[in-house]
C-alpha cells in the first residue's frame, strides 16, 4: 500500500529555495526594483471581473499583471538570475487538482494559451510565455510510497533531493536530476538524464508507469500503457509541447545502492581528445551501473598553468561512478578506468571516494549556483569532430566559469515514448555568467558553437536545448516521424489549441 507523505517541511527547510519564499509573500516590487531586478510590465491587463471569476473557482490564488504581486511572483518562477522579458497575463498558483481543472476550463472558456510550471529550472525559461495563463503546480508535491511494489506517487512540484530522502527510509531509489534541486516535473516529461541512468531506464521518463493529466477539455485523466496509451506515449518525451497538465505521477523505484563510490581525476586542457578517446574505450567496457562523466572546467586553484595552451586555465575532470551495494563490488566495476593508460597523465587524482546521493547532488550543485544561463546539447556516437570544435570554442569563452559536460550513454534499450533520440554519448555545453550586459556575448558564442556541433550529433535533449537560440533546430530534439505524431496527438486531444507549443514552433498533423 502507498504510504502518504506529508511536504516534510521540517525535513527540507535547510534546503528550502528563496523562491519559495518569494511566493509565500514578503517580496515587493519595490525591494525588487530597488536591486534592479524589476523591468517594466508589458502587455495589456486581463479585466477585473475575467480575474475575479477565475479567483471565484480557485483554492489557489490568481493574479494579474496589474497586481503589486506580479512582478515579484513572475520573477521567482525562475530559478537563475535571468529572469526573461515575457509576461503571462495571469499566474495562477495551482493548490488542488481542482484549481488545474479550473484553470484549463477557464481558458479554453475565454480563448487563451497556457502554459505550466512545475519547478522553473528549465534554462530558456519555457514555461514563460506572453499574454495567456501560466499554471503553477509546484505546490502539487505529495509522495506515496508503496514499498511493496516498489514504486512512489508524487506530485509535480517533488523536487529530487526530497523525494531520494523519502525514498532512502524504504530503501528505495529513483534517478532524479543531477542537481537535487530540480523538481520531477519538466525533467520526466522532457526526458531525465538522471543519476544511474544507464541502469536505471535509459531516461528517467520510462520509469512513469502511470499519470493523471488533465487535458484540455477539463477532464482528469489516467494515462499509461494501458489506459490512454496514445497520451501516455506523448507524456513520456513531450516536455514543454506537452498539451495537458500532470498533476502526479506513479513511477517505478529501484533497490537503493549502498555502497556508491567513485574515482576522480584531472587532466590538463591539451590532454582532452585523448580523454575523450579513453572514454570511448571506457564506456562500453564499464557495467551499465558505473556512470561515466567528464566535465571541462576552469582550473582548481592551484592547477591555473596545468594547462600549455596560451590563454586557457581550463582543465578535463574524469569521474567514474559505481552504484553498488558492497564496497568490493563498486570499486572492481570501476577496475578499467582505474587500470586504463589514460591514468597516467592524470595531474590529480581522488581514488574510492565514498559517495551519497546527498554529496552527488553537492558537486554538482556548487558549480552550477544561481547564475545567468544558457544551455545546448547533442547526442553523438563519436567524440572526437565534436571535441576537437568545443576546444576551438573554449578558450573563446566571454565566461570563464562556462562548462561543456560528456556523459556517456551507451545504447540502452528504451521503450515506446515520444523520447527516443539517442547516442553513445551527451555532449552539453552550460553556459554561465553573472553581468547582464553579457548576455548577447555569453548566447552567440553558444549558438555558434553547437551550430557548428549539430551536423555531428545524432539529435538533441529537449530539457537542455537552447529553444530561445535555435528554435528553428527544435525539431532535431525528435525523430521525424515522432515529431509527426506528437503533432496528430495533439490535434486530437487538443484540437482549440488550449496549450502552447514549443516556443510557437507548430508541429503539423500528418493529416494537414
Amino acid at each position: 500500500m502507498f504510504d502518504h507523505r506529508s511536504n516534510h517541511p521540517t525535513r527540507t527547510g535547510a534546503i528550502a529555495t528563496s523562491r519559495r519564499r518569494f511566493l509565500g509573500g514578503g517580496a515587493t516590487v519595490a525591494a525588487l526594483s530597488a536591486i534592479g531586478l524589476a523591468p517594466a510590465l508589458g502587455g495589456c491587463s486581463m479585466r477585473d471581473d475575467d480575474l475575479a471569476n477565475l479567483q471565484s473557482r480557485l483554492t489557489g490564488k490568481a493574479i494579474g499583471k496589474d497586481s503589486a504581486v506580479y512582478e515579484p511572483w513572475r520573477q521567482s518562477m525562475v530559478w537563475q538570475t535571468q529572469k526573461f522579458p515575457r509576461y503571462p497575463d495571469m499566474i495562477v498558483q495551482a493548490e488542488t487538482v481542482d484549481d488545474v481543472v479550473a484553470a484549463v476550463n477557464f481558458a479554453r472558456e475565454t480563448g487563451r494559451r497556457i502554459t505550466t510550471r512545475g519547478g522553473g529550472h528549465s534554462f530558456c525559461g519555457c514555461f514563460l510565455r506572453d499574454d495567456g495563463i501560466l499554471v503553477d503546480v509546484s505546490r502539487l508535491s505529495t509522495i506515496e510510497i508503496d514499498e511493496a511494489a516498489g514504486e512512489v506517487r508524487c506530485g509535480p512540484g517533488v523536487i529530487g533531493r526530497r523525494l531520494q530522502e523519502d525514498l532512502a527510509d524504504y530503501d528505495l531509489a529513483f534517478p532524479t536530476a543531477h542537481c537535487g534541486m530540480v523538481p520531477i516535473s519538466g525533467f520526466l516529461l522532457g526526458g531525465g538524464l538522471g543519476w544511474n541512468g544507464n541502469a536505471w531506464g535509459g531516461m528517467s521518463t520510462y520509469n512513469i508507469l502511470e499519470v493523471q493529466i488533465v487535458t484540455p477539455d477539463g477532464e482528469v485523466r489516467t494515462a499509461s500503457e494501458t489506459e490512454n496509451p496514445d497520451l501516455f506515449w506523448a507524456v513520456r518525451g513531450g516536455g514543454p509541447g506537452l498539451f495537458g497538465v500532470v498533476t502526479s505521477f506513479r513511477l517505478k523505484c529501484y533497490p537503493r545502492p549502498t555502497a556508491i563510490r567513485s574515482h576522480t581525476y584531472i587532466f590538463p586542457f591539451t590532454d582532452i581528445p585523448q580523454v575523450a578517446k579513453a572514454m570511448e574505450e571506457l564506456g562500453p567496457a564499464l557495467p551499465v551501473d558505473v556512470e561515466l562523466i567528464g566535465v571541462i572546467s576552469a582550473a582548481p586553484p592551484g592547477m591555473e598553468n596545468a594547462c600549455s595552451a596560451a590563454g586557457c586555465d581550463q582543465v578535463m575532470i574524469l569521474q567514474s561512478i559505481a552504484f553498488k551495494s558492497d564496497p568490493g563490488e563498486a570499486l572492481a566495476a570501476m577496475a578499467p578506468i582505474a587500470d586504463h593508460p589514460i591514468r597516467k597523465k592524470a595531474i590529480a587524482e581522488i581514488m574510492g571516494a565514498e559517495e551519497s546521493f546527498e554529496t552527488l547532488y553537492y558537486a554538482n550543485e556548487v558549480p552550477f549556483p544561481q547564475r545567468r544561463y544558457c544551455v545546448d546539447n547533442i547526442f553523438t556516437d563519436g567524440l572526437s569532430k565534436p571535441i576537437a570544435v568545443m576546444m576551438k570554442h573554449m578558450p573563446n569563452s566571454p565566461s570563464r566559469v562556462s562548462a561543456p559536460v560528456i556523459l556517456y550513454k551507451g545504447s540502452p534499450k528504451i521503450p515506446d515514448g515520444a523520447c527516443q533520440t539517442t547516442g553513445q554519448f551527451y555532449l552539453s555545453c552550460y553556459s554561465q555568467w553573472d553581468d547582464p550586459a553579457q548576455d548577447d556575448a555569453n548566447k552567440n558564442w553558444l549558438i555558434e558553437m553547437y551550430r557548428e556541433l549539430q551536423p555531428m550529433g545524432t539529435g538533441s535533449y529537449i530539457n537542455e536545448f537552447n529553444q530561445e537560440g535555435r528554435i528553428d533546430q527544435i525539431p532535431e530534439c525528435y525523430r521525424p516521424e515522432d515529431w509527426a505524431k506528437l503533432a496528430d496527438i495533439r490535434a486530437k486531444y487538443d484540437p482549440e489549441r488550449v496549450f502552447q507549443t514549443f516556443y510557437g514552433l507548430e508541429p503539423k498533423p500528418t493529416n494537414t
